[in-house]
């Protein structure tokens, strides 16, 4: 694939690290020395900070916007004493060398973290934004198609550039989401992960720099390799990514039915008879996932994707869901087939374009179950999850109840849940904080925590297990480093490699920050 001018190849700037005198460490050696001409003043700043944050967020935590003691809710802006646009590994280490080795650093990809600590930082902080870094080189390796994706990137950039070169990677739905920060945050792909695994296991390579100022080469030898793919947010400013690309033919395609619903009954009584189509039909078929999405604007919206592996008829598969729909005299309002990777991982852009507000609010968490979840867990994600959550009061809510385990499971353990959980439910609730009053914000705040908080009391249920779908934020915020990290092993490690690698915690602002 050839580079647009604007980009920056990963190895022109492995180059240009070199050339200038930027250490770069490969297997732990020193390449070349540090020094040369860069200085952090040569580094591009935003025009406003203000104007800065507004196109760097997506959405606030739904805590954000809540009333202070004041009567006001939250500045919807950055507290950080400096932002820096960097646009080079160059540039990043001559900002974090320039710095007091004390000083915090918050680094920006795409804006979607839920709790926003990065963008929002601490105010003797200094935020990298490291939109600019937007190199995608694709290479060979044998048979294999790899891609370096520079940190910058954002998922419609990759899956663009990847149907051009008939790939395809277990990529997450958001066409704005920074494709490094879902995968140190954990990453999930209900879509792809139980043919292509998590986002995290197809790395082969990655350049960071660390909270030192080095930059360095990382592979799987080296032991800082795994704990980057669900903890690296933790633990260095990553420049680059290597993946190890699938051809796009490992997905068929898709079919999606839309049913219409009015009441909330309506909605539980499809979601029990969709999950149980989902557990006796979906998890015994490693050649299908599935995805039930109920939303606030009265729609359930089912979709089966299917991989390489599969024999028969697509439309068969899912016509149990249409009767279904049909049983409950719920009209199914629109069908949708989509022949390739590329419309399956694109299909979702136009709905999440349309969910905005000023600001968006959102407040995000999951539970799931190692197993193939048992009818009293498909009950209550039913008469509670879908039941109960607010989906009347924050009407761009979802709940999105998918499939995960099969290549996911078997692959690599990462220190992320996500890949130790065959069901997952992800409570999305996004509303216009414009629209609403304070008390407004303050209930929808409180059905959230109500309908999670039951959750927790669920044998069997684990509750918010991925750094990229839970809300650290929270008051009285409770979740388990091992069901965090995947297990405490890996949860140990983790925490002794964050106090070799950042002893003075400089990367403090990301989900994991309360269990390191």
């Amino acid at each position: 694939m050839s580079q647009p001018t604007h980009m920056i190849s990963r190895r022109s700037m492995l180059k240009g690290a070199a050339a200038s005198g930027v250490g770069l460490i490969v297997g732990g050696s020193l390449l070349a020395s540090p020094g040369g001409d860069m200085t952090i003043e040569s580094v591009a700043l935003p025009a406003a900070k203000d104007a800065w944050f507004a196109q760097r967020v997506w959405s606030l935590s739904g805590n954000k916007v809540l009333m202070t003691d004041n009567a006001s809710p939250r500045p919807a802006t950055s507290l950080a004493r400096q932002i820096y646009l960097p646009r080079s590994a160059e540039e990043i280490v001559s900002v974090v060398k320039s710095l007091p080795a004390t000083t915090p650093i918050a680094c920006v990809c795409g804006g979607h973290e839920s709790s926003n600590a990065a963008v929002f930082a601490s105010s003797d902080a200094v935020v990298l934004d490291l939109s600019h870094l937007k190199s995608i080189d694709f290479h060979r390796d044998g048979e294999s198609m790899l891609v370096t994706v520079g940190t910058g990137v954002v998922f419609r950039e990759l899956v663009e550039a990847l149907k051009a070169q008939q790939g395809a990677l277990p990529v997450g739905t958001g066409p704005g989401v920074g494709v490094v920060g879902y995968l140190v945050n954990g990453g999930l792909s209900g879509y792809f992960s139980r043919r292509l695994g998590l986002l995290g296991q197809r790395v082969v390579k990655l350049t960071l720099v660390t909270p030192a100022g080095d930059l360095r080469i990382i592979t799987p030898e080296d032991e800082l390799f795994v704990a980057m793919l669900g903890a690296g947010s933790a633990l260095g400013i990553v420049v680059d990514v290597t993946f190890r690309v699938e051809p796009a033919s490992a997905v068929l395609g898709a079919e999606q039915r839309v049913v219409a619903f009015e009441t909330r009954a309506q909605a539980v009584a499809f979601s029990r008879g969709a999950l149980r189509f989902m557990r006796d039909q979906a998890f015994s078929n490693e050649s299908v996932s599935m995805e039930l999405v109920v939303t606030g604007t009265k729609a359930l919206v089912a979709t089966v994707v299917f991989y390489d592996s599969f024999k028969g008829s697509t439309a068969d598969f899912v016509k149990p869901l249409e009767d279904l729909a049909a049983s409950l005299k719920l009209a199914v309002v629109m069908k949708a087939h989509w022949g390739s990777w590329y419309e399956t991982a694109a299909a979702l852009w136009p709905v999440i374009a349309g969910q905005t507000g000023h600001p968006l609010a959102t407040l995000q968490h999951c539970v799931g179950t190692k197993g193939v979840p048992a009818d009293q867990i498909l009950d209550f994600v039913c008469n509670t999850l879908v039941g109960e959550a607010p989906l009347d009061e924050a009407e761009l809510s979802l709940v999105e109840i998918r499939t995960l385990g099969g290549a996911a499971l078997a692959g690599s353990r990462l220190p992320s849940g996500n890949c130790h959980h065959t069901f997952f439910v992800d409570l999305i609730t996004l509303y216009d904080a414009k629209n609403k009053t304070a008390d407004e914000r303050q209930a929808i705040v409180d059905l959230t925590q109500r309908v999670i908080d039951k959750a927790r009391e669920v044998n069997g249920l684990t509750v918010d297990f991925s750094g990229t779908h839970s809300q650290p934020d929270d008051v009285g915020y409770v979740v388990a480093a091992s069901d965090m990290f995947g297990t405490a092993a890996m949860a140990e490690t983790v925490k002794a490699l964050k106090q070799r690698m950042d002893p003075h915690n400089r990367l403090r602002f990301h989900p994991f920050a309360r269990l390191l």
